[in-house]
């Protein structure tokens, strides 16, 4: 399932915060979790590297955000929130979301699980997302507003991007589909 969204939040809480204290890369876990999209598209590239897929991740609790209030509007109960920062230059490489801390939190619950990804800002030229829709055929994403965005399940194979001049916000709000 795939879902357009309009997040209606006041996303300055999370691009005034301090992305230096984590740096990192998606491909570190992605080559060995997910080989099997890397062979359908001819295997993982070697020119992707820790240097040129760097994300800058946070983290929130509810103590700090009020899931309950989010998880209304989305209509999910929230498990985790996280925002990210994607220096200019680097890319999320193909992947789908597999819901890891909420598998690792609720190992036998079967609700649907779904993952809403938001833009923090309004469209930048060189930001962009790719993403397949119901019939498996790829999309971009662009010329957003902040607080739009997109609520889908483990189906849908997406990327990120960053070939633009500043700094891409997005906020990743995970949990249990209530539809």
């Amino acid at each position: 399932m795939i879902q357009e969204i309009k997040f209606d939040y006041d996303t300055k809480f999370f691009l005034k915060q301090n992305y230096d204290v984590h740096k990192g890369s998606c491909i570190s876990y992605q080559v060995v979790e997910q080989n099997d999209i890397h062979k359908t598209f001819g295997g993982f590239p070697n020119s992707y590297t820790e240097n040129n897929t760097k994300i800058q991740q946070l983290w929130f609790t509810k103590d700090v955000l009020d899931f309950d209030s989010i998880g209304n509007q989305l209509d999910m109960e929230v498990v985790t929130i996280s925002s990210i920062l994607q220096p200019p230059g680097n890319v999320i490489t193909m992947h789908r979301d597999t819901f890891f801390k909420i598998n690792q939190l609720y190992p036998n619950d079967k609700r649907k699980k779904v993952r809403a990804n938001i833009y923090l800002e309004d469209w930048a030229p060189g930001h962009l997302i790719n993403y397949q829709d119901e019939n498996k055929d790829w999309q971009t994403s662009t010329h957003w507003k902040a607080g739009d965005g997109f609520i889908w399940d483990s189906d849908h194979l997406h990327l990120s991007a960053n070939a633009g001049m500043k700094a891409k916000y997005t906020l990743q709000i995970s949990g249990f589909y209530n539809k």
